[in-house]
């Protein structure tokens, strides 16, 4: 018989650290869980900045191209969305007539292709200087006298 009364249960101490065990190690994997979605969701940002920077690149690569083939005017634009599939993107072109120390016309342009993405805050610039028709009727014909130079990468 049991000395206590019928019924009574002595203490044990190993039941108490086992559930403690169990508590401790589910803190420890949430802990881990959140830093690992942090980290997951700062990679995937990163990546995304990366694929529009290197998409804007291409792009505004491509605005010269079609600049110093003829296809596009050289002239200066406000900013307006690109055609689709590239909507959303807003393209500027700025052109800047270069001229030697004395003022006078050297027969070249400095073209600058402005690209910014509407909703995300990536801003590609490419610049390069293309020579002039002189003629006054082509499509490389200088349209703009006054230099466009400064745009500031935060406004949008």
């Amino acid at each position: 018989m049991n000395p206590r009364g019928v019924g009574a249960r002595r203490f044990h101490p190993q039941r108490g650290t086992a559930l403690l065990e169990v508590l401790l190690a589910v803190a420890l994997f949430v802990a881990a869980a959140a830093v690992m979605t942090v980290a997951l969701n700062a990679s995937l940002s990163s990546l995304n900045r990366q694929r529009l920077a290197a998409q804007a690149s291409n792009m505004a690569a491509s605005v010269l191209a079609e600049v110093q083939l003829g296809i596009r005017p050289m002239a200066v634009t406000a900013r307006a969305p690109m055609e689709p599939p590239y909507a959303q993107w807003l393209l500027e072109l700025a052109v800047t007539p270069v001229e030697t120390g004395a003022g006078e016309p050297t027969g070249a342009a400095q073209v600058e292709v402005i690209l910014r993405h509407q909703t995300e805050s990536v801003v590609q610039r490419l610049a390069q200087l293309l020579p002039v028709n002189r003629s006054g009727g082509g499509t490389n014909s200088v349209t703009a006298t006054a230099g466009v130079s400064g745009t500031t990468l935060g406004d949008h």
